[in-house]
């Protein structure tokens, strides 16, 4: 079936400053051949990580005459589809969807919701060998999340899974002023570090996130790459990028006529291992050589 065209294209981009992410769906809209600028126009929503803000642009984005939407994270596609019930809905980047209530099943989601999804549960076991690995004196972690925008599946699944090699605790910072308290709070074991689970909150303000632990010198490990190109120590995760892109294809099939429920959800295959240099001297630790060579990305 040929999509009627121009095809409107909605998009929920979870915090600012993102645009690459932009960059990442029209280069996969081109790769399923959607390469007339004319085939196709983007309502772009930036919200500010947020799920007031997603529910509000959301429902501006309902008001349109959209034919899909596209977004990130369980918590903005969680509220998506609470002001959505028709309009197809493509996420990515969001823990186990069944278990969060957005899909009856990855075969066949059953409602408007289909897409990519990543960040299974037994990830935390690497991020907590990657970060004793850096920081071989680390025996304790503090898993840090904000109650309201972190799936409470997901935060149980990835705590279970890392007490099985790690004494595990955590830390809830509900605002930005909370940030520094809960760096330095871990900071008074200097046998503590920190895994900052994937969540729009610690995304939306990821520049005061790694200025704490760098200024309380808390080894953190991250969930998504771009926490260490802001100046983070480590991350293990999913390319965020590479699932906006894959994203066109699910695009692609809706305005050509597929329903969302009939399209399986797919988990994303590959992980990725950054390593930012620089920030691990700052904390006065060298990393290894084998950790170099294995590293998919190494800020300097």
């Amino acid at each position: 079936m040929q999509p009627h065209l121009p095809a409107r294209i909605g998009v929920l981009l979870p915090v600012p400053g993102n645009d690459q992410f932009l960059a990442s769906l029209r280069d996969g809209l081109r790769d399923v051949g959607w390469f007339d600028k004319g085939a196709f126009s983007l309502e772009v929503r930036q919200a500010d990580g947020t799920v007031a803000a997603f529910r509000r642009l959301g429902s501006e984005l309902a008001a349109l005459p959209i034919d899909v939407v596209v977004t990130a994270s369980t918590a903005a596609a969680t509220a998506l589809a609470q002001v959505m019930t028709t309009t197809p809905i493509v996420f990515v980047g969001t823990f186990d969807p069944v278990a969060a209530g957005l899909v009856a099943s990855l075969d066949h989601p059953g409602r408007n919701l289909t897409g990519i999804a990543g960040f299974q549960a037994d990830i935390a076991a690497k991020w907590v060998s990657h970060l004793k690995e850096i920081a071989p004196g680390v025996t304790r972690l503090a898993i840090f999340s904000n109650p309201a925008s972190v799936s409470p599946a997901a935060l149980a699944g990835w705590k279970a899974v890392a007490s099985q090699s790690a004494e595990i605790g955590e830390v809830h910072v509900d605002t930005v002023n909370d940030i520094e308290r809960a760096a330095a709070d871990v900071a008074g074991d200097t046998r503590a570090g920190m895994i900052v689970v994937p969540h729009t909150f610690p995304f939306a303000n990821r520049k005061a996130v790694v200025e704490a632990m760098a200024k309380h010198r808390v080894p953190a490990i991250y969930g998504i790459a771009e926490m260490v190109r802001s100046g983070g120590l480590v991350s293990y995760g999913q390319d965020l990028g590479t699932q906006w892109r894959m994203s066109a294809v699910y695009i692609d099939k809706i305005v050509r006529g597929a329903r969302p429920g009939d399209l399986p959800v797919q988990y994303a295959a590959q992980y990725a291992l950054a390593i930012n240099k620089g920030a691990a001297t700052a904390l006065g630790l060298v990393v290894p050589k084998a950790m170099i060579e294995r590293a998919d990305e190494v800020v300097e």
